[in-house]
């Protein structure tokens, strides 16, 4: 069990410098990364340890989903995914964002470019019959992470309609942990820099 646009985990080197490397502390669907999931949260539908990770599952009454990783050994949250389980238009994790009605063009033009590309998981993607567009920011001053997937019809994808591509789900990460999953090498795109922390009060 993983979140619905992450894969499989890396080598043993890597997951070392993931778990011991310090973690940021964002928050999204109110779990806070690096820390142990909040007492308070329902009992996820399914969960799962595989290795040094643990995986919970949650259907949300908002019509959302939300998958989480951790540290099997600390509980330290590693990777927060929340996604658009229901379709239509809904509100999304993070003030100024809809589900299904903001576009990949729309947060280029809000966090100043079109992000980092990490080596192993590209800039898009084909699921079925729709293209998944990621546009990922690294949280300027921690080793947070923040990732977004846009969905578009396959057969009307290409990089001049990409950014028509709609918001389908948000990813919040370690970045030591994303490098074992996506790939180390991060590429910068055009104009790039890290974003201010966008979960700031």
């Amino acid at each position: 069990m993983t979140g619905r646009y992450t894969r499989g985990v890396a080598r043993a080197l890597a997951l070392v410098i993931a778990l011991t490397t310090p973690l940021a502390a964002q928050d999204l669907g109110s779990v806070r990364l690096g820390a142990p999931l909040p007492e308070d949260l329902p009992d996820p539908i399914g969960q799962e340890v595989q290795g040094p990770f643990a995986y919970a599952l949650w259907r949300r009454p908002d019509g959302t989903a939300m998958s989480v990783t951790s540290d099997a050994r600390t509980g330290s949250t590693l990777y927060i995914e929340i996604w658009n389980a229901e379709g239509g238009p809904r509100p999304a994790p993070l003030p100024g964002l809809s589900f299904g009605q903001t576009t990949q063009a729309d947060l280029v033009a809000r966090f100043g470019s079109e992000g980092i590309v990490f080596a192993g998981r590209g800039r898009a993607a084909a699921l079925d019959e729709r293209a998944a567009i990621f546009t990922t920011y690294e949280i300027e001053g921690s080793s947070a992470v923040l990732s977004f997937v846009s969905l578009m019809p396959l057969a009307q994808a290409s990089p001049d309609t990409a950014g028509q591509a709609r918001l389908d789900a948000v990813i919040l990460a370690h970045g030591p942990y994303l490098d074992t999953i996506w790939g180390a090498n991060r590429g910068r795109l055009e104009g790039y820099r890290p974003i201010p922390d966008p979960f700031a009060d």
